[in-house]
């Protein structure tokens, strides 16, 4: 198959991972280009035909419209695969100058309207709790999947080395960029109530906020800022708390699944497809994600019992292999389906 990827995004987050492995991996076996802003040049494999476009311009911009029109148009895909809502609004509204043959699109977030991804053949939603928002196209639930983080012996003991915490206590990792959405704001006075220790990594726009929570309630945590090792991060911590308001896919929450790591989180779509109802707390309520994440302190081993399910389905459902694959059964579904 030859197979074009549109992303609008090119910031550090899930979105753009999601292509990036994506791409790199199904260019393996087939033709693939990405249509991407030229900061993401670098992130794929030499195999996959790279167009640059700069997405920073108005999604309203004719001269956007025309340059995506070009490069879909030279490439000539037979699948044409929008990452999101914004490449979903241009790749819809240019579907009918567009020389492919199947138009697929996903969607990543929760979002107050869908309209945009209707004028696709076929719609991937990253998780079944998001899927229901399309409206009137096929919709199949595929969940991101990744490769595992690798394991670190000694792992509380280099994080307390390293940023301070007490290494004969259990150290809880989170990681997001420090906006309201990911409820950092909630967990500082959570785990102070709850006596627990907390490395928060990742970098944003409510650090100031997030510093004088610190100050005001002496809280056990560390805001380590944006790191390029999160993942090996959180291979040493003890366990993984998600404290977000919303999510439409949570890929540290996955990481931390693949990696082993029991987990505490809030009442989000994806986590109610795999954890324990024990061990999923209300949004927003700090009471209640300290009282968790105090007890799943003070009893490791049945947080630990209570998580084998779950690791047990992230293994099926979450890698990266079981991604790719269920994309292709997509692609080639709908292609038999315009053929």
């Amino acid at each position: 198959m030859r197979i074009c990827q549109v992303v609008a995004s090119w910031e550090n987050g899930g979105l753009e991972k999601h292509v990036i492995e994506l791409a790199n991996a199904l260019c393996q076996d087939h033709d693939v280009a990405v249509i991407a802003h030229p900061l993401m040049r670098e992130h794929f494999d030499r195999r996959v035909q790279f167009f640059a476009v700069d997405f920073s311009q108005s999604r309203w911009s004719p001269k956007l419209h025309f340059e995506v029109r070009t490069a879909v148009n030279a490439f000539a895909p037979d699948i044409i695969h929008a990452q999101a809502n914004k490449a979903a609004v241009l790749v819809g509204r240019l579907r009918r100058w567009l020389n492919g043959k199947t138009f697929i699109a996903t969607l990543h977030n929760q979002k107050g309207s869908t309209g945009m991804f209707e004028r696709f053949d076929h719609v991937i939603a990253v998780s079944p709790g998001i899927a229901h928002l399309v409206k009137r196209v096929p919709v199949t639930a595929i969940y991101n999947g990744i490769v595992a983080p690798s394991p670190i012996e000694n792992g509380r003991q280099l994080l307390a080395a390293e940023f301070g915490f007490d290494a004969s206590q259990p150290i809880l990792i989170s990681i997001g960029r420090l906006v309201d959405a990911k409820g950092f704001d909630i967990l500082i006075p959570a785990a102070a109530t709850a006596g627990v220790q907390v490395l928060i990594v990742g970098e944003g726009e409510r650090r100031p906020l997030l510093e004088g929570q610190l100050k005001e309630t002496n809280a056990k945590v560390v805001l380590a800022g944006f790191r390029k090792d999160a993942q090996r991060l959180l291979a040493a911590a003890d366990g993984f708390v998600l404290s977000s308001r919303n999510e439409g896919f949570a890929y540290v929450f996955v990481e931390a699944l693949l990696a082993y790591k029991p987990v505490v989180v809030t009442h989000i779509p994806m986590v109610l497809d795999f954890v324990s109802e024990q061990l999923i707390v209300p949004v927003a309520d700090s009471a209640a994600l300290a009282e968790r994440m105090q007890w799943a302190v003070t009893h490791i081993e049945e947080w630990q019992q209570l998580m084998q399910p779950t690791w047990q389905k992230a293994q099926q459902h979450l890698t990266l292999a079981a991604m790719v694959d269920n994309t292709l059964a997509v692609y080639r579904a709908a292609l038999a389906r315009v053929c």
